[in-house]
């Protein structure tokens, strides 16, 4: 055999073991050894509680006493940031969920659970302040009579549209992880689990198909509220594609939720990362960075607006701050491609995530002009419960994701973890957990047989 064909079956044996070293996401794994209690959930829960306590106040009082809304702003915070805002960031079950589905992109497939998570979170939190903002509570009821329903108003179709997507769409797709652990924790139910996983496959179809359109319909309509308000919103951000302009900052703000939410964790927790699948979701939002910088670009110069950038306001500061944030953080995601640094891609997640936050805010708060008398600002009271419910959505999730399989992982940290439930929780093997599945001991005794012949 010629030294030149030795060198090529070496370069290839050396490039395999070199790709087979890489971490890979190959199944979601709870996150052990880590307490859900400790100080930073302690806080979390605190400020949860006083912000339902505010928020009892806030029945008993009124908005008047509560908020900073006059009659020339008649919409605060907790509808222009915690539902404007915060929705379209935790929109990553419809934009990450496309990727995979429609566009073929299957890696993806691996972020879906914390993707639907942190969707359905921010979902929850947003409607409970959207029913907190209500001028009057006790007329909440009529929700469910349709012909009481005002029909006139605009925020109706965001309204119903929202609440279908959270209790029907969301509340399902987030089913699987419910299930798998109780099939693998009680042996008992797994007859049932496997009928109940059955029926829902049947119907996933739908769902999936409610989950695409719901979200387009309502991200889409956010952003055609504020059409209405015609010349009262600044030139930079009044366009008529407003629409499809918050439809798709929803689209990369999620992503950048997802994608550096999983990195936050994967450091935290020490998990390895997989860097073929978060290239991939870099990829696809730096497209839809400079996608979306570019129409909104041309709407600007084609409606004669470009002149209004240079005036020296504030509305031009927050033009070229969250231009500049937008495409710093597209810049840096492309960058990371080539560098393979997990810092300057989180980074560009960060500020490209920070500028759509603030695009979003702009048309209902920071680009909105009334009149030139008028003035909005929160009030203590409303800056506590928007942040308590935020503290609230963080600490559902703390809870999840060490209860459930929602954080993707490499198949040995499976493993691991029966490793550790073994010696910290003996009493689990009456369940049956062991004895299906991963956590086979046939499967675990091959795999060290293996490991103890490769050291040999």
């Amino acid at each position: 055999m010629s030294t030149a064909t030795l060198d090529t079956q070496t370069g290839s044996r050396l490039l395999a073991n070199a790709a087979a070293s890489k971490p890979r996401w190959e199944r979601a794994v709870p996150v052990y050894g880590f307490p859900v209690v400790n100080r930073f959930f302690v806080a979390l829960l605190a400020m949860t509680g006083l912000a339902f306590v505010l928020t009892g106040y806030r029945e008993l009082a009124g908005l008047g006493p509560v908020s900073g809304m006059n009659d020339a702003y008649g919409w605060g915070i907790w509808k222009t940031f915690n539902v404007m805002v915060l929705t379209g960031l935790g929109s990553g079950a419809f934009a990450v969920g496309i990727a995979p589905w429609v566009f073929r992109r299957k890696r993806l497939h691996a972020l879906m659970r914390m993707a639907l998570l942190t969707s359905f979170l921010a979902y929850a939190c947003g409607l409970l302040l959207l029913g907190i903002d209500a001028g009057r509570p006790w007329n909440f009821y009529w929700i469910v009579f349709p012909w009481k329903w005002n029909m006139h108003s605009p925020l109706a179709e965001v309204a119903i549209c929202m609440s279908i997507y959270a209790t029907i769409p969301l509340a399902i797709e987030n089913i699987p992880p419910v299930l798998e652990r109780l099939w693998y924790f009680d042996s008992r139910l797994r007859p049932g689990v496997e009928k109940f996983e059955r029926r829902l496959h049947y119907f996933f179809p739908w769902i999936i198909a409610a989950a695409y359109l719901l979200p387009g319909m309502h991200q889409s309509s956010l952003g055609a509220l504020m059409l209405l308000a015609g010349e009262r919103v600044h030139p930079l951000w009044q366009s008529p594609w407003l629409p499809l302009l918050y439809l798709g900052a929803a689209s990369f703000m999620s992503f950048g939720c997802v994608a550096g939410a999983t990195m936050l964790c994967c450091v935290m927790w020490k998990r390895a990362m997989d860097m073929e699948i978060l290239d991939e979701a870099a990829r696809i939002t730096a497209w839809l960075i400079f996608g979306w910088l570019g129409l909104r670009l041309l709407d600007i110069v084609f409606r004669g607006a470009l002149g209004t950038a240079f005036h020296a306001d504030r509305f031009a500061g927050v033009f070229w701050l969250e231009t500049f944030l937008i495409a710093g953080g597209g810049w840096m995601l492309w960058r990371s491609l080539r560098t393979h640094k997990t810092q300057t891609m989180f980074l560009g997640y960060v500020l490209s995530s920070l500028g759509g936050m603030i695009y979003r805010f702009s048309p209902t708060t920071l680009a909105f002009r009334p009149n030139p008398e008028s003035l909005y600002f929160p009030t203590t009271i409303e800056i506590l419960v928007s942040f308590g419910f935020i503290c609230m959505g963080v600490a559902g999730f703390l809870l999840v994701v060490k209860r459930f399989g929602i954080l993707p992982a490499p198949l040995q940290e499976w493993h691991n973890m029966a490793a550790y439930f073994r010696f910290r929780r003996p009493y689990i093997r009456w369940t049956g957990y062991f004895e299906h599945g991963f956590f086979s001991d046939d499967e675990l005794e091959r795999e060290q047989q293996l490991e103890l012949t490769d050291s040999d």
